[in-house]
């Protein structure tokens, strides 16, 4: 065979080195302005804006020894694989505009913008430290590199090393910057020497090529070892100049922290008792100085710290600062106080739903306090009623009170349309339907239901009945006069009270007085005058004949003696201590702050039957009577009234006198026992009437267990459309099969147990609906008993001795003294610090 050999002509062979000539003088003005601007570049010298791009080119390995790895290490990406790195072509990519060349700034997060390190840019970030600045999270395709067929740039696994046994440990150190497209080192930047400088510490590394190796040999040399220990004894104590003053600082510190630690605790102690804290001297030693100097110095007796702070500060007069003084007290108190407060708030909004109850009293400096409590429910599922805060009154219109509690909540960040209930006594200016605080506060959130006080409600029933006629009114003024008269001498109460026999718990009931306020007074008055009743009358027999008695002493005991013979004041002592009794146990139990709506309206249904029972006892009522003396009569009064015959008219048509004539029995039972009776049911009925729409709109949920699929389901609807805003169309479901987990539970008839049961397993996100319509249920009021017990408290802080006390600190010291029990829970370390920051102290804490 044969092969053709082909030959190129003369003139392809010039024209082919012309072109080789023509690339070789392009390729060397490249390279010589290439090295041009890096040399520039490396400077930070001169930049050169008319240059229309950069030039990247191969790095060579013997031009810089560090550049040196393994191209297929993780930490570095390519577009193409590239075995060759030596004489390639540099690659001319397009330059950056002007916007992106940022200005040198020590205080900015990117790296490349820091400039020379000086003193400041040292502090600054020596405080900051390297987190701020790693930038993890930034774009990392500006630090991409040309290298021949293949493109790498910066990868975020270099923020990680992996170790031998597979571990991973985060490299702190390591700093990328957008702007440069490169890393650097933080110590080496920071804390490192010029003469030491690397290019991860000087203009930033980029050889992603090899940056997997290039790093592990920087992490691991000397110069960055000798950094990182630099950089671990300036942020020890022991590393920094002023390390004596801050010793001594610190030790300053302690000692007045230790200090203030007790003043806290003591009045912590002293708030919660609502006792006074001054006395007339403010001196330790003296028996005058009051409770709180007083504490401080019986704990000083077991503490040898406070004990040594007081003899050497305790009385040292102004000017030297101990931190044990009435205005230091002062200041603690409004900083718990506020604290409490702080506390209750963030409760109330947590649970979401509330109710107020607000009253009035005045206090000894002749002002009226208006009282503010607030009820919620709380995430475990129990009820909490709170104080908030007193309120100087001065006007009791309806429209004053409903501004100053819309301001209260105003002034506290919580919104008026998460009230579901408000419960006041039933005076016209709180009950109003037009004109009162209810109305008002409706006519802004329609669903802040109106629930008269239940407690007070029962005590008007018994004060109406009282009155309802002559012979009750009789009985309650001798009881009073009875107690009047024998506490009016100690020795005829000694006297009295010798000759009555314990009760139950070996214990003499004495004579109690009446109160127009507290019906309980009622109930404690006639129960002990009716446990000693033939003893009381026998004592008045004995000082009625006493001859050492003045006469108008014997004349009163001797009309006292001839009252208690009678059948009608020993029939009304049986009978009203039977019905006061059942009364004030009621009334107590409607008085606890965690009862809810429902079960209060059952216990007063069940009061109203019991009563109403007793119409048909009239016979034991007076065998009781006879048996609380042998002295009572066996008759009545009616029976000896002499019998008055009606006279007939000269017109009158002559026939048979259709009068009856009654016994005084008769006429007792008619007129007294069977009015009184009567009269108690009717007033029941009456003012317990305004629960009964509240228990038809919640009152299923307390016999869940007992009402069929359907029954619930129409309860469900009409509560549902009630509460649109609150409860979803899906409640009629959720109850249904409520009903069917709870059939085997033990707290089906309480809707507070229920409630619990929720929250104990965690099923609030199955039944959402039902967690709501129980805590909206149970978290409207039933009395407002709680705003009475703040004014007993008010009496107790604000007293005679006390009675210009600030406004301020009497709503600090009366919510301290109420909310014990999150007092308690607070922790008041952190108080310290608020204290040091409230204005400039002498001392540092």
């Amino acid at each position: 065979f044969s092969v053709k050999m082909s030959h190129k002509s003369g003139a392809q062979k010039r024209k082919n080195q012309r072109e080789k000539e023509q690339r070789e003088s392009l390729l060397l003005q490249k390279i010589c302005c290439s090295s041009l601007i890096v040399k520039l570049v490396k400077g930070l010298e001169v930049k050169y804006s008319f240059l229309p791009f950069y030039i990247s080119f191969p790095l060579d390995d013997a031009d810089d020894s560090e550049l040196q790895g393994d191209e297929s290490h993780p930490g570095t990406s390519s577009g193409a694989d590239d075995s060759e790195s030596h004489d390639a072509e540099p690659v001319l990519t397009p330059k950056p505009p002007a916007s992106a060349i940022i200005p040198a700034s020590y205080t900015s997060t990117d790296p490349g913008c820091w400039g020379e390190m000086t003193e400041d840019a040292v502090e600054y970030w020596f405080a900051k430290g390297p987190i701020q600045c790693q930038n993890r999270e930034a774009d990392f395709s500006g630090s991409e590199q040309q290298y021949k067929h293949q493109k790498r740039s910066f990868s975020k696994s270099l923020f990680t090393r992996k170790l031998v046994n597979g571990e991973f440990v985060p490299r702190d150190w390591l700093l990328y910057s957008p702007s440069r497209g490169c890393v650097f080192c933080f110590v080496c930047l920071v804390f490192g020497k010029k003469e030491n400088a690397s290019k991860f510490s000087s203009c930033g590394f980029s050889d992603w090529k090899h940056a997997g190796e290039r790093v592990v040999e920087h992490e691991n040399s000397d110069v960055h070892r000798q950094c990182i220990l630099i950089w671990i004894n300036r942020k020890s104590e022991k590393g920094q100049v002023d390390f004596g003053l801050r010793q001594q600082f610190e030790v300053e510190s302690q000692y007045w922290t230790k200090v203030l630690n007790r003043v806290v605790a003591t009045v912590k102690f002293i708030s919660e008792r609502g006792l006074a804290f001054r006395g007339d001297t403010e001196r330790f030693g003296s028996p005058s100085n009051g409770n709180y100097l007083g504490c401080l110095e019986l704990i000083s007796e077991f503490d040898p710290f406070l004990k040594e702070h007081i003899a050497r500060f305790g009385n040292a007069g102004s000017g030297n600062p101990s931190y044990l003084s009435s205005k230091t007290c002062d200041e603690f108190v409004q900083l718990m106080g506020e604290q409490v407060l702080s506390e209750i708030i963030n409760r109330i909004k947590i649970a979401k739903y509330f109710s107020i109850s607000v009253d009035s009293t005045p206090d000894l400096s002749h002002t009226d306090q208006l009282t503010f409590i607030m009820r919620c429910v709380s995430p475990t599922g129990s009820i909490e009623e709170r104080f908030v805060t007193f309120l100087p009154l001065t006007s009791h219109t309806g429209e004053s009170i409903a501004n100053s509690i819309l301001l209260v909540l105003s002034d506290l960040g919580i919104d008026i349309s998460n009230c579901r209930g408000q419960c006041y006594d039933n005076a016209s200016n709180m009950s109003g339907s037009y004109k009162g605080v209810q109305s008002r506060i409706r006519s802004i959130n329609p669903l802040a239901e109106w629930v008269p006080c239940a407690a007070h409600t029962l005590n008007l029933v018994g004060v109406n009945t009282v009155n309802c006629c002559l012979q009750t009114e009789e009985f309650f003024t001798f009881v009073q006069t009875l107690f009047n008269f024998c506490s009016s001498s100690t020795k005829r109460w000694q006297f009295v009270l010798s000759s009555m026999d314990a009760n139950e718990s070996k214990r003499i009931q004495t004579l109690k007085t009446l109160s127009g306020t507290r019906w309980c007074a009622h109930a404690q008055a006639t129960n002990a005058l009716c446990l000693n009743y033939d003893n009381i009358h026998n004592a008045l027999l004995k000082i009625a004949e006493d001859v050492n008695q003045n006469m108008s002493t014997r004349n009163e005991a001797q009309v006292l003696y001839r009252q208690m013979e009678k059948m009608e004041t020993a029939f009304l002592c049986s009978l009203w201590n039977t019905i006061l009794l059942r009364i004030q146990r009621t009334n107590t139990k409607l008085q606890g702050a965690d009862l809810d709506l429902s079960t209060a309206v059952d216990m007063v249904a069940s009061l109203r039957h019991f009563i109403a029972g007793l119409r048909d006892e009239f016979d034991r009522f007076e065998s009781t009577a006879k048996a609380l003396s042998p002295s009572v009569s066996d008759t009545y009064k009616a029976d000896k009234d002499q019998f008055r015959c009606r006279k007939k008219r000269p017109d009158e048509t002559p026939g048979e006198d259709v009068t009856i004539a009654m016994t005084g029995r008769q006429k007792f039972a008619v007129n007294v026992f069977n009015v009184v009776i009567d009269k108690l049911v009717a007033e029941l009925d009456w003012r317990y009437e305004a629960y009964n729409a509240l228990k038809h709109s919640f009152g299923f949920l307390n016999k869940i267990h007992l009402l069929t699929s359907q029954e619930l389901r129409s309860a469900a609807a009409l509560l549902q459309k009630k509460y649109p805003s609150d409860i979803q169309e899906d409640f009629a479901d959720e109850i249904v099969q409520f009903k069917e987990f709870i059939m085997n539970k033990d707290c089906t008839s309480s809707v507070k147990d229920m409630l619990q049961l929720m929250k104990e397993t965690d099923l609030s996100s199955v039944f959402p609906n039902m967690d709501i319509a129980f805590r909206v249920y149970l978290t409207l009021p039933v009395s407002n008993c709680s705003g009475e017990r703040s004014f007993s408290k008010l009496g107790l802080i604000k007293n005679k001795l006390r009675s210009s006390i600030g406004q301020e600190k009497l709503n600090h010291l009366t919510i301290m003294s109420l909310e014990s029990d999150i007092v308690r829970s607070l922790d008041f370390s952190a108080l310290i610090k608020d204290f040091a920051r409230r204005k400039a102290r002498r001392k540092t804490f």
